[in-house]
C-alpha cells in the first residue's frame, strides 16, 4: 500500500464543513463549555436577554450563553458546523435557533433584535477584507438601541511579529491535530494537519486564507459603524490588552 497523503486548500466555508467531522474532537468541546460558561457570564449585564452568536461553530459559545438562561440565536455560514451545533445542543438540553448565514448576509428581519452580540472563536478573522464593513454594518444594526457586540480575534500584531507558524498540537482518541500558519504578504494561511497515530501514513491537510486584522484598524471601523465607549482586553478574563504579549484581542463595544 501507498502511503496515502490529502491536501487541499479549500474555500473558508468547505474549510470549515470539512473540519466539522472533527473539531469537537481537537477543542475538546466539554471542556471547552465549561470555561466559556465562567467566562462569558461576567459580559452579560444586567438587562440582556437576548443574544446573537455570529460564527457559532459547533455551538459552544451558543450553549455557554444559553446554560445561562439567555435566548440564543446562532449564525454560520458553515452549514456543516451548524449541523454538528444542533447534535451538541440535543446532548445538552439547549434550545437555540440556527441560521446559515456569514456576517455580511444575515437578513433584514434579524435587525433590531438583540441586547447583545458575540463573534468568538476568532470569526472576525475569516471574514474577506471586502466583506467586513458590511459584516459590521449588518451586527450593529440587529443590535436594539443600547446593545453590545462582543469579539473575540487572535492577537495578530505578536502573531505577525513572532511568525510562529505553529499555532496548537493536540491529541485525542489517538487522532493528533496540528494547526500551522503558511504566511503571505498581507494574509495568512491557516493549515489543519489531522492523521492517527497507528496509520501515520494516512494524513488530512485542509488549509483556507484568514485575515490578521490588528486592533487599530478593528476599533476604527466600530467606531466609524456608530459603536462607542470600545473596550480593549487580553482575553475574555478581562486582562489587560498588550500587543507585544496578549495571546487574544477581546473587544466590547456599546451601540
Amino acid at each position: 500500500m501507498y502511503p496515502y497523503y490529502y491536501s487541499i486548500m479549500k474555500t473558508n466555508n468547505f474549510f470549515y464543513n470539512t473540519a466539522s467531522g472533527y473539531y469537537d474532537k481537537m477543542i475538546d468541546f466539554e471542556s471547552a463549555l465549561n470555561k466559556r460558561k465562567n467566562l462569558l457570564s461576567d459580559f452579560v449585564k444586567s438587562g440582556i436577554s437576548s443574544v446573537a452568536d455570529i460564527g457559532c461553530g459547533t455551538g459552544v459559545d451558543s450553549i455557554s450563553l444559553a446554560q445561562t438562561g439567555l435566548c440564543v440565536t446562532a449564525f454560520d455560514p458553515s452549514i456543516e458546523m451548524i449541523n454538528s451545533a444542533k447534535e451538541n445542543c440535543k446532548k445538552t438540553n439547549a434550545q437555540i435557533q440556527f441560521f446559515n448565514y456569514s456576517a455580511a448576509n444575515i437578513p433584514k428581519s434579524f435587525f433590531n433584535k438583540f441586547d447583545l452580540i458575540v463573534s468568538l472563536g476568532n470569526t472576525i478573522a475569516n471574514i474577506n477584507p471586502d466583506q467586513l464593513e458590511k459584516s459590521f454594518d449588518r451586527i450593529f444594526r440587529m443590535l436594539k438601541t443600547d446593545g453590545r457586540i462582543l469579539i473575540q480575534v487572535l492577537n495578530y500584531e505578536k502573531i505577525l511579529k513572532e511568525k510562529e507558524r505553529i499555532v496548537n498540537i493536540t491529541q485525542k482518541d489517538n487522532e493528533y491535530f496540528i494547526r500551522f500558519y503558511d504566511y503571505g504578504n498581507n494574509d495568512l494561511t491557516f493549515n489543519i494537519l489531522k492523521f492517527n497515530a497507528d496509520k501515520t501514513f494516512d494524513k488530512e491537510l485542509i488549509s483556507t486564507k484568514i485575515f490578521p486584522y490588528k486592533s487599530k484598524e478593528l476599533k476604527q471601523l466600530l467606531k466609524k459603524t456608530g459603536f462607542n465607549k470600545t473596550q480593549l482586553f487580553g482575553g475574555l478574563d478581562k486582562s489587560l490588552f498588550n500587543p507585544k504579549v496578549s495571546n487574544d484581542l477581546v473587544i466590547y463595544a456599546e451601540k
